[in-house]
């Protein structure tokens, strides 16, 4: 307790210059890619994702996957629940839901083990491999994507992800989008459709969403998978690709996309305010800097 309170007095008063609250909007926080034990820039990602989420009321965080490095989590009872989320998110302005996706070094571990934490956890939601979950105006689909990319099914480290009903997840992901009445639809997924990170593009994800996407009227799609920060646009700019990868190692990116309105190759975090008519994106590197800001029309 004594710990957490110095914690706390170290962070006060510190706030993310240019970070506004608008007391109409609904804010959360997007980060990925980012459980080492508090090693390379964990910790201070975290601390300030405390301090944004302090200052903007925040009220749930998305884990877009790659959530326990290297190789996922073993149980309930695996001490990186504690050294890789509790003691290093420990803001208590963090102490709020955070909706988790499954990437591909989750799949390396044990799987079922994430999801039963949701049992246990007063925080994490995990309920199932994919789920929905609607906040007012929003409906979020969380979707199980490793699954989906070929190179993996070849590979014997990544558990029982070969044994998965992809063509039953797409069904549900068709389900829960057309019959959503909700004006805004967001996808949260680990692999990314476009990226100018290292993993680059993923056609697997580009023939399961880009089409789906527009089908289905969905504005936004998150993911990690690359250590980076970036806004990506469709073609016709009806959607938007956010890769928000950063949450403890960041890796290069090339800005050489038509469809690029902001890429950065280095650790950090979004912030998401989201009105009725208009989502703002801030991104914020492990340093507390403002270094990018969009905004998206519903």
């Amino acid at each position: 307790m004594l710990a957490q309170q110095r914690v706390e007095q170290r962070l006060l008063g510190r706030k993310i210059e240019g970070l506004v609250k608008d007391p109409k909007a609904l804010y959360f926080i997007v980060v990925g890619d980012w459980g080492r034990n508090g090693q390379g820039d964990q910790q201070a990602v975290a601390d300030w994702m405390g301090t944004a989420a302090s200052q903007v009321n925040a009220k749930f965080v998305i884990s877009t996957g790659d959530n326990f490095y290297c190789c996922g989590v073993a149980s309930v009872d695996d001490h990186q629940w504690i050294s890789s989320y509790e003691n290093v998110f420990r803001s208590h302005s963090l102490q709020i839901p955070w909706y988790a996706a499954l990437g591909n070094h989750d799949y390396q571990g044990n799987i079922q083990a994430q999801i039963d934490y949701t049992k246990r956890s007063q925080r994490w939601k995990l309920p199932a491999r994919y789920y929905t979950q609607v906040y007012g105006n929003f409906r979020f689909a969380f979707i199980d994507t490793s699954p989906f990319i070929k190179a993996y099914h070849q590979r014997s480290d990544h558990g029982d992800l070969i044994k998965q009903d992809t063509a039953r997840q797409v069904t549900w992901i068709d389900s829960v989008l057309s019959v959503a009445t909700e004006p805004w639809k967001i996808i949260v997924g680990h692999h990314p459709v476009y990226s100018l990170g290292d993993h680059g593009n993923e056609p697997d994800m580009q023939r399961l969403l880009e089409e789906r996407m527009r089908k289905h009227h969905v504005q936004v799609y998150f993911a990690g998978h690359d250590h980076s920060l970036q806004s990506l646009a469709s073609k016709g700019k009806t959607q938007r690709y956010i890769i928000s990868g950063g949450g403890s190692e960041s890796t290069p990116v090339e800005f050489n996309s038509a469809i690029a309105l902001f890429a950065q190759g280095t650790t950090g975090f979004a912030v998401v305010a989201a009105s009725e008519r208009q989502m703002t994106i801030y991104f914020i590197d492990s340093k507390g800097k403002m270094i990018h800001t969009d905004s998206i029309e519903q």
